[in-house]
């Protein structure tokens, strides 16, 4: 696959983004990636991207803004209403590129990305196709199955993170994963481990996330937006996962006009790797194959070879 530097503006400010093509002569379908919280482009992004160029699809990856290499200041802040902005963006820049099909961008969102995904496609109607993986659809329901005395760690480290900010203070921050027992946004066993096996070489990637990110999750809850998603939507529903309930991320599929879902006995983690990773992304090839909107056409040719 060849991969090109892009940058496009969203707000006030630049997000940073790798453009992966299929060899052969376009203008090609494209699926734009929309990654988890605190995720940046090294973090697994490849690995979807040489499937999908492989299969004929272009792939767009960026960093949210403060995050990455991307412009934003503080760092480490995840603003849900910014990041959806720049998945907006996103897509409105990979629109206008000669080498891609305007027609034929879905989207993917894995994750927090996943959710985000959701809120996106319910005002885009543009989209030809989405896909959500072990998405966050319901942030309260996940904040409730914490155990209570993470959540109220998290509360108070989120106050005072907040309350610092309106005095212009620096972020106070908590890892993004960790174990059991750690203050952490994440703490499912093994989540610090998955994190860091997802890294694809140097980058920089940190684990932190600043506290204030915390207060907005109860409210964050795409579910509601389902009933609103024109496109075709395909749920990849990780059966065991430990930070959405399944059942929730199910019922995004059978809210959604034209969604269906795609289920598999993982946990949220374990979707990233292995024969997991492998039969869903399969699942989504299929999906897209079947969407008339994204499906690859004789004179998308398929990759051969890697080129970086």
């Amino acid at each position: 696959m060849i991969r090109l530097d892009e940058r496009f503006p969203s707000g006030q400010e630049h997000c940073e983004a790798w453009l992966y093509l299929p060899e052969g002569p376009g203008p090609h379908p494209c699926i734009v990636f929309a990654h988890g919280i605190g995720a940046i482009r090294q973090v697994r992004v490849v690995a979807y991207a040489e499937r999908f160029t492989r299969a004929g699809y272009a792939v767009f990856a960026f960093d949210y803004r403060s995050w990455g290499v991307s412009e934003g200041e503080p760092r480490f802040v995840g603003n849900i209403k910014n990041q959806q902005v720049d998945i907006h963006a996103a897509i409105d820049h990979v629109r206008g590129l000669d080498v891609i099909d305007a027609d034929r961008v879905a989207l993917l969102g894995t994750s927090f990305g996943g959710g985000h995904a959701l809120m996106v496609a319910a005002a885009r109607p543009d989209l030809a196709a989405v896909i959500a993986q072990c998405a966050v659809v319901d942030g309260l329901a996940a904040a409730v199955q914490a155990p209570p005395v993470l959540a109220l760690r998290w509360m108070l480290a989120g106050l005072i993170d907040q309350a610092g900010a309106l005095f212009g203070s620096k972020p106070r921050y908590i890892k993004l994963a960790g174990e059991p027992g750690q203050l952490a946004l994440m703490t499912a066993p093994g989540a610090e481990a998955a994190y860091l096996a997802m890294i694809d070489g140097p980058s920089p990637w940190r684990n932190l996330i600043a506290a204030r990110f915390i207060l907005g999750i109860p409210l964050f809850r795409p579910l509601r937006h389902a009933r609103r998603i024109e496109p075709r939507l395909l749920m990849i529903v990780t059966d065991r996962d430990e930070i959405c309930p399944p059942s929730a991320i199910a019922r995004v599929a059978r809210l959604a006009p034209r969604g269906e879902a795609a289920h598999f006995d993982a946990g949220h983690f374990d979707i990233y790797f292995g024969d997991f990773f492998d039969k869903a992304t399969e699942a989504m090839l299929r999906f897209l194959s079947t969407t008339a909107a994204t499906a690859v056409r004789k004179h998308d040719a398929p990759v051969e070879g890697i080129r970086s």
